[in-house]
């Protein structure tokens, strides 16, 4: 781009160098003064700077593999149910002895002698006869009394997933930088310019 621009101009000027030379041998062969003669002036090209943004390194995702976590948890762990062991209590007897009537009091007509040997009757009180007899009687009835076992618990490890394997995405965004760039602000040119002597 920048020899192109140069190069037209420098044909133009080059162009009209070889006309003015051609002249000005011309000229110097008349004897040229004065104003009548003209100088080669060469114009240096400009150039400026300007700032451009460029990308170092593209956009980019990337996955990354997250393994499963895990933790020990205690947990409680029933290895006998509770029961219930029945107790059975037998009845329980005692031997009474009671007082019981055998014959109950009452009157008898009697016939005995006196001393002189009479025959004599007479109403004799008879008094009640008691006599003792034993029996067995039951103090307390038979039952059955249940005992609770309550259960057994021991406590046990065990190792549990607390998250799954899982992959993360993290996109990284593009870089980017700036440098500066030397551009032709204005090319390089040829112009006569009238003599000042």
């Amino acid at each position: 781009m920048v020899r192109s621009l140069t190069s037209r101009p420098l044909l133009a000027a080059s162009a009209f160098t070889t006309l003015l030379l051609l002249g000005a041998g011309t000229a110097q062969a008349g004897g040229c003064r004065g104003s009548a003669c003209y100088n080669l002036v060469t114009a240096p090209p400009v150039y400026g700077t300007v700032d451009e943004t460029y990308q170092i390194r593209p956009a980019q995702v990337q996955r990354h593999v997250v393994p499963a976590e895990y933790e020990t948890v205690t947990e409680n762990v029933m290895i006998a149910p509770a029961r219930q062991i029945p107790h059975h209590r037998a009845a329980v007897y005692e031997t009474v002895t009671e007082k019981v009537l055998i014959a109950p009091a009452g009157r008898r007509w009697e016939v005995t002698r006196d001393a002189w040997g009479n025959t004599v009757g007479c109403w004799v009180d008879v008094p009640a006869r008691y006599g003792y007899q034993s029996r067995r009687v039951q103090v307390s009835p038979a039952s059955v009394d249940y005992e609770t076992v309550p259960a057994v618990y021991t406590q046990r490890q065990r190792k549990v997933m607390v998250s799954p394997t899982r992959v993360v995405r993290q996109e990284i965004p593009a870089v980017y930088a700036t440098r500066q760039r030397q551009v032709l602000v204005s090319p390089g040119s040829q112009y006569w310019s009238r003599a000042r002597y």
